[in-house]
């Protein structure tokens, strides 16, 4: 070996030669355990591919809703609700719409009620109120499902007619002055005053003159919230002291909000 050789030539000692020998060995030994570490090491994870950076979201605008189609014209819904007056048993005119002096007042569909067919006999009213359709089916019912049975039952006597009030005026609330649009200014409330039955008995609202027509008359008014989101009358105000005011309007969110005073 080189170092052997190196060793002769110099003429080192026995002992410093065996150091020599000795410190190759350990050198030879240290190369040949890291390469069999080397060996028997697991492998390296494969390498991570570069992937591509995420591209920033593209922004998209909503789709901009489309209204739904109308299945039912103005003009058609209007003479749908004139056939349901008429299977209803209304005597009625159809009216040119009435003036609006007021913002928001107007009727989109106005009738004149004249009397309600009731079998073979017939309900006045006297007032001829001039109503928008909707309502007029409503108090119709109004006056065929509790008005007529209730005062049969009640007061012992078919009921003949009713006297109310105009139906639409165009004015504020209690005929206050710019106050709030009255319910009257839309043809969607009536003012009723008497109930008049055949056998010559006359129920006034303002005032009731035996237990039956106070009877009549309570029970009248009591049930009336079942028709109409507003029922007011004697003792709500002064307003209403002689007449029961009756309209549709709606209250806050819901027209299930009823006022009945």
């Amino acid at each position: 070996m080189a170092r052997l050789g190196i060793w002769k030539r110099a003429k080192l000692s026995p002992l410093k030669a065996a150091r020599e020998r000795f410190g190759a060995s350990i050198l030879l030994c240290s190369l040949v355990a890291t390469a069999a570490a080397a060996r028997d090491a697991p492998p390296l994870p494969p390498r991570r591919p570069n992937l591509p950076q995420a591209s920033k979201p593209v922004e998209t605008k909503p789709a901009e809703a489309k209204p739904p189609p109308e299945t039912t014209k103005p003009a058609e819904a209007v003479e749908t609700c004139f056939d349901n007056l008429r299977a209803a048993g209304v005597l009625f005119e159809q009216t040119p719409a009435p003036a609006a002096p007021l913002d928001g007042c107007g009727i989109n569909a106005p009738v004149r009620l004249s009397a309600l067919k009731l079998g073979d006999r017939r309900v006045a009213f006297n007032g001829t109120p001039q109503l928008d359709c909707p309502f007029a089916i409503q108090f119709a019912d109004f006056v065929k499902n509790l008005a007529a049975p209730l005062g049969a039952a009640t007061m012992e006597a078919p009921l003949v007619a009713i006297d109310s009030g105009p139906g639409y005026e165009c004015r504020g609330r209690n005929r206050q002055t710019g106050g709030k649009l009255s319910a009257h200014g839309k043809g969607i409330a009536i003012d009723l005053s008497a109930f008049i039955f055949s056998n010559g008995r006359k129920v006034a609202v303002e005032k009731q003159d035996d237990p039956q027509s106070t009877a009549y008359f309570k029970t009248l008014r009591t049930a009336a919230c079942g028709w109409f989101t507003t029922v007011l009358g004697p003792g709500s105000d002064a307003a209403h002291a002689n007449h029961l005011h009756v309209d549709i309007e709606r209250h806050g969110s819901s027209d299930a909000y009823r006022i009945c005073q």
